[in-house]
């Protein structure tokens, strides 16, 4: 690569990673400001910089208590804070987006270990290797994703070859999530009561704080209810557990979101309808799979590898991001919460891949008696 072409590609790719931790930190400072719980500038500015490093992926220390949740709707500000800086820095289209996004997510993952340093001490303090590799996955997933959009190029260069199969996945993947956020907006709203009432009992720092705190937290929360509807369910605490036999209701944290939380009791014989979305989601990655395909003949072996190849790369996509809502919340009832380790995943791809290949397999049936019958 030319030296000025390189530099073309490492200017913004500075740009983009230094600018969206400044970006987050300075949110991160004004909501620390605005809660009224925030100390000396310095602690202002070392809070701000730790919520960042949470963000994206870190594990923080306070005490002898770890908070090792992912709070994803955090990460997804983070990214659309680079998404935004990667189409303003980027002048003209780059020829290879994944260079680019390894670029910006090592700028960050310096940055990252750095910050982590600099901002522990002997009570608080965050993961310096989870910050580092946080921050690189983060950052250089949200700059390649803004520089493949900046350059048309479809799904960071992938060959054509395999771009049905990442249609698919991507199908699959939103129709799962998309399914357990309906699900898990209409467990709030049945219990909208209870939640208002949560609400009137917490003050941190005004309404917009907690609103903001809320809907930060509610990605996780539809990422609770992915895990229930794959099986394993999760947990909150030693007492509270939710799957798809039923509901079982300890003590549970004063947090409006929660009021989603199913009443306690076995469920009726109606979740088998939310059993089958998985197996949906699977269906339909196989489907989109087959129908983005090319028009040559294909053999069934090929139709079916590559159906179950979407359904199963869904499936990771979604195991791994239920996983960031797995681990420690804070002291007492939230030091185990969210699904069980790597549960989902394991059985989110054998399922997925199964119904991507009978999706893919029964397209190619009806397509073939088409072609039979014309």
């Amino acid at each position: 690569m030319p030296e000025s072409r390189a530099a073309d590609q490492w200017r913004p790719a500075i740009i983009t990673a230094v600018g969206s931790a400044v970006i987050s930190v300075l949110v991160a400072a004004v909501a620390v400001g605005s809660s009224g719980v925030a100390g000396s500038t310095l602690e202002t500015v070392r809070t701000a910089v730790r919520t960042w490093l949470v963000a994206v992926g870190a594990t923080l220390r306070t005490g002898e208590t770890h908070i090792d949740v992912v709070p994803i709707g955090a990460t997804f500000v983070v990214v659309a804070i680079v998404l935004v800086l990667t189409r303003l820095t980027l002048r003209s289209p780059v020829p290879d987006p994944g260079a680019f996004g390894a670029m910006a997510g090592g700028v960050a993952g310096v940055l990252a270990a750095l910050c982590s340093a600099l901002t522990s001490t002997s009570s608080h303090g965050t993961s310096f290797v989870r910050a580092a590799f946080g921050a690189f996955v983060v950052v250089g997933l949200g700059a390649a994703w803004g520089a493949s959009r900046r350059s048309r190029i479809a799904w960071l260069g992938l060959s054509r070859r395999w771009t049905p199969v990442a249609d698919g996945a991507a199908s699959g993947v939103t129709l799962l999530l998309g399914g357990a956020t309906v699900l898990t907006l209409v467990l709030l709203a049945l219990h909208l009561e209870r939640a208002s009432d949560l609400w009137a009992t917490l003050d941190p720092g005004g309404p917009a704080l907690l609103g903001l705190l809320c809907l930060l937290a509610f990605p996780t929360l539809v990422l609770w209810t992915t895990a229930v509807v794959l099986g394993p369910g999760f947990t909150l605490g030693a007492d509270t557990s939710v799957d798809l036999t039923g509901s079982a209701l300890g003590a549970v944290p004063g947090f409006p979101p929660l009021a989603a939380l199913p009443d306690p009791g076995p469920f009726g014989g109606w979740t088998i309808v939310f059993m089958l979305l998985p197996a949906a989601a699977g269906v339909v990655a196989g489907l989109i799979a087959y129908a983005r395909g090319a028009d040559e003949q294909r053999t069934w072996g090929r139709v079916a590898g590559d159906g179950a190849a979407a359904g199963g790369v869904a499936g990771l996509v979604v195991g791994v991001l239920v996983e960031t809502a797995h681990g420690a919340l804070g002291p007492g009832l939230l030091q185990s919460a969210g699904p069980p380790a790597w549960q989902a995943l394991l059985v989110a791809v054998p399922l997925l891949a199964t119904g991507g290949a009978l999706g893919a397999i029964g397209a190619h049936y009806r397509s073939g008696r088409d072609r039979s019958a014309s």
